[in-house]
């Protein structure tokens, strides 16, 4: 059913499909002047149906013929599906364009060396294995960029819906946060009498004079009414489960509370230079640094994490800096400082792990 689909997919967006006499290969071009790109599915269900000089002798045979009929420009991107990863790993040694559909759990595998896209396919393959997996075939529900550390590898490649999707700091994170708005909504009402600050609330004067520092903490878990903390915590649902996943789930508790310290203590800074009487609270400082984390490990793993790209975390920071210096009400200070303390906390604290080339069988 994947190879059908993709196959589908490939005439959609304008390939022609080539005639092979050979079992298990689908040979899909398309060509423009001197340049062709050719895109080869092998179907490797046992992961022994060719050697690996049959596979290269392929590729080589390929070259060979299309340059002969007159292309100066040859490209070609290789889809191996099958059961046996294992096996197929060995196949990606012949060079930087060779993906692996593991066909039982439904998942796309580019390994750090390999070629992150060929002609927007990629997405494309994403998509189909995505509607698979809703549909109920597949155990993964997402495509792991197997280019990050071996703990985020532990936490994707197997495991259940709930472990796949919801990370379990971050959900707790998001619980916690959730159960003290409920809490305290029936104690104060935000912004009157004090009540905001009397539940903890970010005010440098307390801090200051009163040496009340664990304001620098309990800000973070204070919202001002049900849409403020709706609109933080989805966004921390979003990006945090994936910095943890990708960091570990100590170092994501460093990053999310060491950067809402640091978002607090900029916005305490730019209140007190300005002589404001400010009053912050929210997890916008700390979800800033997820923000700010996630884009400094998606760019050091070659543009994209999971389904995240370089492209997407930019435009989101934009967006949201945007909306929030033309918004009233906004503690940008906070935000600013939480995102630069993110990649930061994030440079210090996140190692990727160079993956280990499979030796040729």
């Amino acid at each position: 059913m994947i190879i059908e689909k993709i196959r589908d997919k490939l005439v959609d967006k304008g390939f022609q499909k080539v005639e092979v006499n050979v079992n298990g290969i689908y040979l899909f071009y398309h060509a423009y002047d001197q340049s062709i790109n050719l895109f080869v599915i092998f179907d490797f269900q046992s992961g022994t149906e060719f050697t690996y000089d049959q596979f290269k002798n392929i590729q080589t045979q390929l070259y060979k013929n299309y340059s002969e009929r007159g292309f100066t420009a040859i490209y070609i991107q290789v889809i191996i599906c099958t059961d046996n990863v294992e096996a197929a790993r060995n196949f990606t040694l012949s060079g930087k364009n060779v993906w692996i559909i593991d066909t039982s759990n439904v998942r796309l595998i580019i390994y750090e060396d390999q070629n992150p896209d060929f002609m927007g396919i990629r997405s494309d393959l994403e998509d189909i294995l995505l509607s698979l997996q809703i549909s109920g075939m597949g155990a993964a529900f997402t495509e792991p960029f197997l280019n990050t550390p071996d703990e985020y590898k532990k936490n994707t490649v197997s495991g259940s819906f709930w472990t796949k999707y919801f990370a379990k700091c971050n959900t707790f994170l998001v619980f916690l946060n959730i159960l003290v708005f409920f809490i305290l909504e029936k104690g104060y009402t935000p912004f009157i009498n004090n009540g905001i600050v009397d539940a903890g609330a970010l005010y440098w004067p307390a801090i200051k004079y009163q040496e009340e520092y664990y304001r620098l903490f309990t800000y973070m878990f204070l919202h001002g009414g049900m849409e403020h903390l709706t609109n933080n915590m989805i966004v921390l649902l979003i990006i945090g489960d994936n910095v943890e996943r990708a960091s570990g789930k100590w170092k994501y508790l460093l990053i999310y509370f060491g950067s809402g310290i640091i978002a607090g203590i900029a916005s305490m800074s730019y209140n007190m230079v300005n002589n404001l009487n400010t009053i912050s609270i929210g997890a916008s400082g700390s979800i800033f640094g997820v923000v700010g984390a996630m884009a400094y490990i998606v760019t050091v793993n070659k543009g994209r994490l999971e389904d995240i790209s370089t492209r997407q975390i930019i435009l989101f920071v934009i967006f949201s800096l945007y909306g929030g210096l033309t918004s009233q009400g906004v503690d940008n200070a906070a935000h600013i400082g939480g995102l630069l303390a993110g990649i930061i906390l994030a440079a210090i604290l996140y190692r990727k792990q160079k993956k280990k080339k499979p030796e040729r069988g």
